[in-house]
């Protein structure tokens, strides 16, 4: 196995744009297409063609046109700025390349955990992202799922290095989880249907989050990165964590923690997750939910 991690200057021109929000025509709101999700998802592609393509197909060749135009004045700027964060960006994908026979234990964990033989992981393109305005202490993470493409974008605060630990391994693991569950329909299908039987929950719980993928994350995030997975193939500490969660990083430490012997037994014993496992994941929060 091998990461497919790729490093594109468009799509970092067209994210570092979108952040900036400096740079607009007085008759062209290049921001208000910029955060469009369906753009945003367009900004990532094996070359620069490909990506300008995705783009068109999405708003029109007049409005694909004006975003061309409207970002050249963004280019001088940004041409300073990719010298110094290609060169980070290089790090950090080292980073993984060498760390991947750890990774693929991990992998191979989440396979039976989702109850399926086979992974195209080395086929997902991996895009690193240098984020010019994040303070953030670790890298954000997410992934793009249709019929016809997957992929992982990781992005990356200009400040932050290339640690010594595997924390970002395991953030990365959460996102490949999240690709696994849905090749594994009748699994996928068990956490839709609970998701659904569980709105108004949910609803109240999720702030926003399509309720499904609130549920996947508190699932996932039970094993990984905040779950005793973590602890076996990274070696993360488990954070004890009993105070009623307020957010959704509270409620994916919360159940964490609450589920570690569960999660323990289900990996130990090479378990895949089945309905008993959903239940009780379901009785926490109902039980802890405001």
């Amino acid at each position: 196995m091998h990461l497919s991690i790729k490093i594109s200057r468009l799509s970092n021109l067209l994210f570092f744009a979108q952040k900036t929000n400096k740079y607009n025509l007085v008759k062209f709101d290049l921001q208000k297409y910029l955060a469009d999700k369906n753009i945003n998802l367009s900004f990532y592609g094996k070359d620069e063609n490909k990506i300008w393509k995705q783009i068109e197909k999405s708003i029109g060749k007049q409005n694909t046109k004006q975003i061309k135009k409207a970002i050249i004045p963004l280019k001088f700027d940004f041409s300073s700025h990719w010298s110094k964060i290609s060169k980070h960006l290089l790090l950090w994908k080292q980073y993984f390349q060498n760390n991947q026979s750890i990774f693929q234990q991990a992998i191979l964990e989440l396979k039976k955990l989702s109850g399926i033989k086979y992974s195209t992981i080395s086929k997902i393109p991996i895009y690193l992202i240098s984020d010019p305005v994040s303070n953030d202490k670790e890298i954000n993470a997410w992934f793009s799922w249709t019929p016809k493409e997957n992929f992982i974008v990781v992005e990356i605060p200009l400040g932050l290095k290339a640690p010594n630990n595997f924390f970002p391994l395991a953030v990365l693991a959460h996102e490949f989880f999240h690709l696994m569950l849905r090749k594994n329909k009748n699994l996928f299908l068990k956490i839709t249907n609970i998701a659904r039987e569980n709105d108004k929950l949910f609803t109240k719980l999720a702030g926003g989050m399509p309720n499904r993928i609130f549920l996947e994350e508190l699932l996932i995030s039970s094993f990984i990165p905040e779950g005793y997975l973590s602890e076996k193939c990274f070696n993360t500490k488990i954070i004890s964590h009993t105070s009623r969660p307020k957010d959704l990083l509270g409620w994916r430490k919360f159940v964490a923690f609450k589920l570690y012997q569960a999660t323990k037994k289900y990996i130990n014993d090479t378990r895949q997750i089945d309905e008993n496992y959903l239940r009780d994941l379901m009785g926490i929060i109902k039980q802890n939910a405001k």
